[in-house]
């Protein structure tokens, strides 16, 4: 008997390892799975919180702009849509390899991110008389942008068309894109100061008048270039004072950047 009860208490012995060894590796292989999803849904959260900062992170830098063209924003990235700034104005704003615009529209897109964001440009070599008589602010319309920043054809005008008139062009210009495109933001800039000047500085004040009155956001951007009564202006224009020099270009671009990318 001594012995039998000896052989029954070693089998119960090994049956007892035996299914505690299997519960054990049982456990063990369940755990790297229950470990990966543990992580996936970390991975998950961070990946939504990396998102939502992204976004926020996004938005900040429209800090300078008007509130419209920010609500627009918001509302363009909520829709999963580009915001579209277009550029428009006298062949002095640049083309796309000189001037400001390349440049601003590389940080832009670079800022922004090129999903959130479209970036174009229209120039013209025209008056804002010719403009509207060739139905121009139609063609800028049908770009059917969000943001517009636009050169009204000042220096052009200068000497064409009188500055009374040069303003109604703008209003007109600014109504016929408004009424098909009613979201869309005009922000105002003019084109680049001159040296020693007489009338066209006048005309440059009144249009900043003009972008005061009517709640308009105006880029300043001659308060960043030197006096242009002065001789240090020349180093910033070409000889001939037809375009903007490379230095020049620089202050303008800056003053863009400034602006349109807050930090």
């Amino acid at each position: 008997m001594k012995h039998f009860f000896t052989i029954i208490l070693g089998i119960a012995c090994a049956a007892v390892l035996f299914f505690g060894h299997s519960y054990w590796n049982k456990r063990i292989e369940a755990a790297p799975e229950k470990t990966s999803s543990l992580s996936n849904d970390k991975a998950a959260t961070a990946q939504t919180i990396e998102n939502e900062g992204s976004e926020e992170d996004i938005i900040v830098h429209t800090g300078n702009w008007p509130t419209t063209a920010v609500d627009r924003f918001k509302q363009t990235l909520n829709e999963k849509k580009p915001f579209k700034v277009l550029f428009v104005g006298s062949p002095a704003i640049g083309s796309n390899t000189a001037g400001t615009y390349p440049t601003v529209k590389e940080k832009l897109l670079e800022t922004f991110g090129k999903k959130n964001i479209q970036v174009d440009h229209k120039t013209f070599h025209s008056t804002s008389t010719e403009v509207i008589k060739n139905n121009k602010q139609d063609e800028i319309a049908a770009a059917e942008a969000d943001l517009i920043v636009l050169e009204p054809f000042i220096l052009l005008n200068n000497g064409e068309v009188l500055l009374e008139n040069t303003l109604k062009d703008l209003t007109k210009i600014m109504d016929d894109i408004k009424a098909a495109n009613p979201d869309t933001t005009i922000i105002l800039q003019p084109s680049f100061p001159l040296y020693k000047a007489r009338i066209y500085p006048t005309q440059v004040a009144e249009l900043k008048k003009y972008a005061a009155q009517n709640q308009i956001a105006y880029l300043d951007h001659w308060s960043a270039w030197p006096d242009p009564s002065t001789e240090a202006i020349k180093e910033y224009l070409t000889s001939d004072q037809s375009a903007p020099s490379d230095q020049g270009y620089q202050v303008w671009t800056d003053y863009l950047l400034h602006y349109l990318i807050s930090e």
